[in-house]
């Protein structure tokens, strides 16, 4: 049912409160025998999801060589196939795992995944390819939204931020740590075991769901779900997205790109009228109500710009500018995802006690410290010590703590029964506008590898990196409003 304001400012069951330890009691939790292990399936989950978005990046060129004759437009989907399906598909993973169960929702998922890194690893020929591309990125985000959903009840309170912390540097370690893995891959066999070597992990996954989680929805069939309201909200994302993919390759001008963002916008309100109105929406726009998602997600919607984009922009700099080999790129990326994971955990416990808004600022200004130095010292001359380094280094310190804290952030004030959904809401926006950074960045490039451009996106990242310092910092609410009656949201 939608989140109306009255119900916004209702306490929040104590299992889904993130706040500070000193307010906190362990009263409402399930704890089970395993809650590690079940936090490390749903993480598993999270790491599969978002490893498929970066991995293709470094295998693509050894995927073109070997389907000669393919049209660029066909290779171009094996990259966005998956990105449009993961995020076009965000939203209704999250509604359904609320609605039909989040443990169903989750295996389902990761069955689909797994025959879909089986179906690319084999792929005969680029059409199938794409397809199999397409299956993970809509199973894919079937399990992501359900996966902190299933987990997060198995801890008190207290640990719910710490929580937060290791299912997202997971992910964030998994989506900077990619591009290196499939260079290692390329380095010793073919691009197919890039998918292929998923296969196993997933099952791993499957036997992680059988074993160590349970069902943490009330199952709500009562009223018939909004279909028509799931094909615009998805549809609404798949048009803005597309348009975005494609644009350099359509040109932006043309008129399927003008006809996908036309489409979006005219369906975007319309999908946002009627789950307003209809008793089971795809969407609640009462979520957006509560203030602390709201702003949580425009300053994920910010730092995600930045996070994606470099992931695609630094193994191509790397590669062409400074004619790295495929080890060297894997070797060189390594230390800002392992400091993100690192960091991640750390923060989730700060935020435990402390809250989120000072941390969160902190981070900001340290990760656009990162693409300012990129911005005055990355250029022709290979000086990765002084130039590449440290500025990855202050990139990797404050986007583990973005990345996993805005998720915490983001659901403080979550009622139990929409967690899924708004994890869904908060995932879709990532993945969405990461595969729209990725978009700007090709077109600016334009097939070019001069420092003017590069240093371009540098700035344009780091600039949409500093809003999120005084966002977090000045609007999101100091206290968890669904513990006091003033309303402060």
């Amino acid at each position: 049912m939608p989140v109306d304001q009255s119900q916004s400012n209702q306490r929040v069951p104590e299992v889904f409160a993130v706040r500070p330890s000193h307010e906190s009691t362990d009263r409402g939790f399930e704890s089970s025998q395993h809650p590690y292990l079940a936090l490390a399936t749903g993480s598993l989950a999270f790491v599969l999801g978002t490893v498929n978005v970066t991995v293709s990046n470094v295998a693509f060129p050894e995927i073109v060589r070997s389907f000669p004759g393919v049209s660029n437009g066909m290779t171009g989907w094996i990259i966005a196939g998956y990105s449009l399906a993961f995020a076009t598909t965000m939203l209704a993973g999250g509604r359904l795992a609320d609605r039909y169960g989040r443990l169903s929702v989750f295996r389902f998922g990761l069955l689909g995944l797994l025959f879909g890194a089986l179906a690319a690893g084999l792929a005969p020929t680029p059409l199938v390819l794409v397809l199999a591309r397409a299956v993970q990125g809509m199973f894919g985000a079937l399990t992501v939204p359900s996966s902190l959903a299933l987990v997060l009840p198995q801890f008190p309170q207290a640990k719910q931020a710490s929580v937060i912390g290791l299912w997202a540097a997971a992910g964030m370690m998994a989506s900077g740590l990619s591009p290196g893995f499939a260079a290692f891959v390329l380095e010793v066999s073919s691009w197919r075991w890039v998918y292929l070597v998923l296969v196993p992990i997933v099952a791993l996954g499957l036997i992680g769901a059988k074993l160590f989680l349970r069902e943490t929805a009330e199952r709500s069939i009562e009223s018939p779900l909004d279909l028509l309201g799931v094909l615009m909200g998805s549809g609404s994302v798949f048009l803005l997205v597309l348009g975005t993919l494609q644009g350099r390759s359509w040109g932006w001008g043309s008129p399927l790109t003008i006809g996908c963002f036309l489409g979006a916008v005219i369906l975007l309100p319309l999908f946002l009228v009627r789950s307003s109105n209809h008793p089971e929406p795809l969407f609640d726009p009462g979520l957006f109500r509560i203030r602390s998602f709201s702003i949580s997600n425009i300053a994920v919607t910010l730092a995600m710009l930045g996070a994606f984009t470099s992931w695609f922009l630094w193994p191509l700099f790397l590669t062409e500018v400074w004619a790295y080999s495929k080890t060297k790129v894997g070797l060189a990326f390594t230390p800002s995802p392992v400091l993100s994971a690192f960091v991640a955990v750390l923060g989730g416990r700060w935020a435990d006690r402390h809250g989120f808004r000072g941390i969160m600022a902190l981070a900001s200004l340290v990760a656009t410290a990162g693409f300012f130095w990129l911005y005055l010292f990355l250029d022709e001359d290979v000086e990765f010590w002084f130039a590449f380094f440290p500025a990855s280094v202050m990139f990797g310190f404050g986007m583990g703590i973005l990345a996993s804290q805005l998720n915490s952030a983001a659901l403080r004030d979550i009622p139990p029964e929409s967690t899924a959904t708004a994890n869904g809401i908060h995932q879709s926006l990532r993945y969405a506008v990461g595969g729209m950074g990725v978009a700007v960045a090709i077109t600016i490039l334009n097939g070019q590898h001069d420092i003017a451009r590069y240093d371009l996106m540098w700035l344009l990242l780091g600039v949409s990196m500093l809003i999120v310092a005084p966002l977090m910092w000045f609007l999101y609410p100091r206290k968890q409003s669904a513990t006091h009656s003033d309303g402060q949201r």
